[in-house]
């Protein structure tokens, strides 16, 4: 009996470290921009998925088969070079929102392993809302992840990419550029 116990203590000690040890946790991103211009202006400009490039200077290129259907995939190269690939979900014009995920990630074009995001429009006191959201995992799922793969990181580059377009895009089409 007396050596049982140490052997169970020794196991309970073990189990407990693994246990604290965790995997990564989903984050959020929700950044939005009001724009001084009906639904129906601001939509326009937004509402072809494959053309993300034409609006969101955080991207050098934006790649796509073309249409709004499901399933629709689109190549975002980014300034240094590298890109990934996402697909479209789920699109509804009427709704003015259309919901995407990444399909093909690469951690040096954005540090998250995996995504999926929300672009939709509501009216606003003075236009519309556009608001974009995303629920994200940081680009290393390990429990001791890199700085620039960790969840603070994966968190600062998703800001940045959202706030980035959605400030250019109430720039020109306020401008009617």
């Amino acid at each position: 009996m007396k050596q049982i116990v140490p052997a169970l203590l020794t196991l309970g000690l073990a189990f407990s470290a693994g246990v604290s040890a965790h995997g990564p946790t989903p984050q959020k991103v929700v950044e939005s921009v009001e724009i001084n211009l009906p639904i129906e202006k601001v939509w326009e400009r937004i509402k072809d998925f494959g053309a993300l490039g034409q609006w969101n200077p955080a991207i050098a290129k934006s790649e796509s088969e073309g249409g709004n259907k499901p399933g629709e995939k689109r190549t975002l190269t980014f300034p240094n070079g590298e890109s990934l690939v996402e697909e479209l979900d789920f699109y509804d014009a009427g709704a003015y929102e259309y919901d995407y995920r990444l399909k093909d990630f690469n951690v040096k074009a954005m540090p998250a392993s995996s995504y999926s995001a929300v672009l939709k429009l509501t009216p606003a006191e003075q236009g519309t809302k556009v608001e974009w959201k995303s629920r994200l995992y940081r680009g290393d799922t390990s429990n001791f992840p890199p700085d620039e793969l960790n969840d603070e990181a994966a968190v600062q580059a998703m800001q940045a990419f959202f706030n980035t377009g959605l400030q250019n895009l109430k720039r020109i089409a306020e401008s009617g550029e």
